[in-house]
């Protein structure tokens, strides 16, 4: 009984996240069109703009000694590769792996949508003379004419409404022997119920603040925090929960469909690690 009850929720799990990713298109004709992709865009400029310091950005001390060793952690190269390499930063919010890979010594374009965001990248990677932005947004940019030695996407590719689509725009950014490197949204794991609480957690304060503005949405995270209504507590932590529950694109992939988008388009030594529900990926683009 409990395999059957195990298969019947493996099949659920994946159908309801097939019928996401499909319901996404119905909206418009094309993606970009999509009201949810433009509140999406909103939140993060608003984000990036007024949101206060939080744990895993520039701002934090501890984060910006650690933010470098991520890097090295995330793409298993040696520091000694980054030197004067072509990186670029797809989606690079308010700059701060910008930064952390411009410490490594690798010359760095930062691309994302968000002005407000733009502008915190120029002033976080000031003193990196061969730092560069552009204003792009990955669904509809048009073809960049430069590869990569690294293309380095965090967080982004499950807040477009097309993350198979926009996963396309990136591979032809990487050379041949280059590496990709992608953090993408996890499913809950079978037998980690902490997946399935975490979620469920976002998805209560989803609903409950999606009829607010941004700023009586981030009020409320900061009432929350001070309630003690989250798993974690404290003002360290508010921005993080704003990223989380604030887009209204916010979707989950099973491993085994990131591997065959990846295997089809060229790459190999496909390499995650599987001890964390976000999938933390990279890859290396074939020869030939």
């Amino acid at each position: 009984m409990a395999g059957d009850l195990d298969a019947r929720l493996d099949y659920l799990e994946y159908e309801l996240s097939r019928m996401a990713s499909l319901l996404r298109h119905l909206g418009a004709t094309k993606p970009d069109q999509m009201p949810n992709v433009g509140q999406t865009k909103s939140s993060f400029d608003f984000q990036w703009e007024q949101l206060p310091k939080g744990r895993y950005n520039l701002d934090d001390a501890r984060f910006r000694e650690e933010a470098p060793g991520y890097v090295l952690k995330f793409t298993g190269l040696p520091r000694s590769w980054f030197f004067e390499k072509k990186v670029i930063d797809v989606g690079c919010g308010s700059g701060r792996y910008s930064w952390a890979l411009g410490t490594l010594g690798a010359e760095v374009l930062s691309v994302d949508q968000s002005p407000n965001g733009l502008e915190r990248t120029k002033r976080a990677c000031a003193d990196f003379p061969s730092h560069r932005v552009t204003q792009l947004d990955l669904l509809s940019m048009p073809p960049i004419d430069e590869t990569f030695d690294l293309v380095w996407c965090y967080g982004v590719l499950h807040h477009t409404g097309d993350t198979y689509g926009a996963f396309r725009k990136l591979v032809p950014l990487v050379k041949p022997g280059g590496y990709l490197f992608l953090m993408i949204y996890g499913a809950p794991r079978k037998g980690h119920p902490d997946d399935y609480r975490a979620i469920a957690e976002y998805e209560f304060w989803r609903r409950k603040t999606q009829n607010m503005t941004f700023d009586q949405r981030l009020q409320a995270i900061k009432q929350g925090m001070r309630d003690g209504a989250f798993r974690v507590t404290g003002d360290e932590y508010v921005e993080g929960y704003f990223d989380a529950i604030s887009p209204a694109i916010n979707d989950l992939y099973h491993w085994e469909e990131i591997e065959s988008w990846l295997m089809s388009s060229g790459f190999e030594n496909i390499s995650r690690n599987p001890h964390e529900r976000n999938h933390h990926v990279v890859a290396r683009k074939r020869n030939s």
